[in-house]
């Protein structure tokens, strides 16, 4: 999911000239988020995977609901925030629906957090996906 949604942001924000997309993981160094040091760059964390049981059958088999979460973090300046900010966040909202999985609910919540003289931004993208 990570690089499905790396891709879509990459898309989404491709016109947007304020602010750059991390590809690299980890995106943290000596236990500092990088995105705290380096604002104006989104960095997309390690995608999570939970499983449950969705359907059990008679033959054993089972439908399982697989959700996979990934976070995306950027900060800007407090005091003097880009321009692009609002344009960035609508944009990283409608990347939740291209991914590349083939799901049946997408969702895309954020937060905002004031760190010092910092606004960090997180986005918390969740897609369900039904394996057998």
């Amino acid at each position: 999911m990570r690089s499905g949604l790396l891709t879509a942001i990459t898309q989404a924000c491709s016109t947007l000239t304020q602010f750059t997309i991390s590809q690299e993981l980890p995106f943290a160094q000596n236990g500092e988020p990088l995105y705290r040091k380096n604002m104006k760059k989104i960095y997309a964390d390690a995608t999570q995977l939970a499983q449950s049981p969705l359907l059990e059958v008679l033959s054993g088999d089972a439908v399982v609901e697989n959700l996979y979460t990934t976070r995306v973090y950027f900060a800007v300046d407090a005091k003097n925030p880009p321009s692009q900010t609002t344009q960035l966040i609508t944009n990283l909202q409608t990347a939740k629906s291209n991914t590349g999985l083939v799901s049946f609910d997408d969702e895309c919540d954020w937060t905002t957090e004031i760190d010092e003289d910092r606004i960090i931004y997180t986005f918390e993208y969740r897609s369900l996906v039904a394996t057998t």
